[in-house]
């Protein structure tokens, strides 16, 4: 018995580990289209405020070419500086609407159709975020993607290391935990929109690439 601890000590002295880190990025295609949209009114009277946000309301539900999600409804007075007290000189309504979709030119459409309900110099309509994106089920499939070729390399990669060292190298650690995203989006500046605003006209930038990147750390052992 002691023998053969005598000639394992060697053995685990000569053991070493690797740390180290890799970065893993693919390229992703956005597939949707998404746009935050203000509608601001100003009137005296808070039920005229409320009548005319109503009609850019309903006809933003009507339309189903884009998938909508509301924001904010809100309403509030303004009120008018004077030596006694403030008074209330008009009222101000503000509409928000977050909208999402594949296709460009439905995006166009809609902004299209909700500038052309602006009559008033008193009503504006404001574009902002503008941008392409991945759909968050894409983005994932392809994270899990990053996250399995990680794997996969490390393990070849120890074999392809056994051999080049005539040693036997394994993979102990793979720290998925703390792995570092990157992603790249552009979008357009914030826009006021005018009521002659045509489909064709809306400034959609256009599709490009994104990159999303993970860094994985890993730990080996040579023996």
């Amino acid at each position: 018995m002691k023998k053969y601890l005598f000639l394992l000590i060697p053995f685990i002295l000569n053991a070493y580990e690797i740390n180290f880190s890799k970065k893993f990025t693919k390229d992703l295609i956005p597939n949707i289209l998404g746009a935050d949209i203000s509608i601001i009114v100003e009137d005296k009277r808070e039920k005229e405020v409320i009548e005319r946000l109503d009609i850019f309301n309903n006809k933003i539900k009507e339309y189903n070419k884009v998938e909508k999600q509301l924001g904010t409804f809100n309403i509030r007075p303004q009120y008018q500086r004077s030596s006694n007290s403030p008074k209330i000189y008009g009222y101000k309504g503000t509409l928000n609407y977050k909208v999402e979709t594949t296709d460009a030119l439905n995006m166009g459409e809609f902004i299209s159709m909700i500038t052309s309900l602006k009559e008033d110099r008193d009503t504006s309509v404001s574009l902002n975020n503008l941008s392409w994106r991945v759909k968050d089920d894409s983005y994932n499939v392809i994270l899990d993607l990053l996250r399995l070729e990680s794997i996969e390399w490390v393990e070849n990669y120890a074999k392809n290391l056994s051999a080049d060292l005539n040693r036997t190298c394994s993979v102990k650690v793979v720290d998925l935990r703390n792995n570092i995203l990157h992603t790249y989006r552009q979008s357009a500046a914030s826009l006021r929109l005018d009521s002659s605003l045509k489909r064709e006209n809306v400034p959609v930038p256009e599709v490009s690439q994104q990159k999303i990147s993970i860094t994985t750390n890993y730990k080996l052992e040579c023996k």
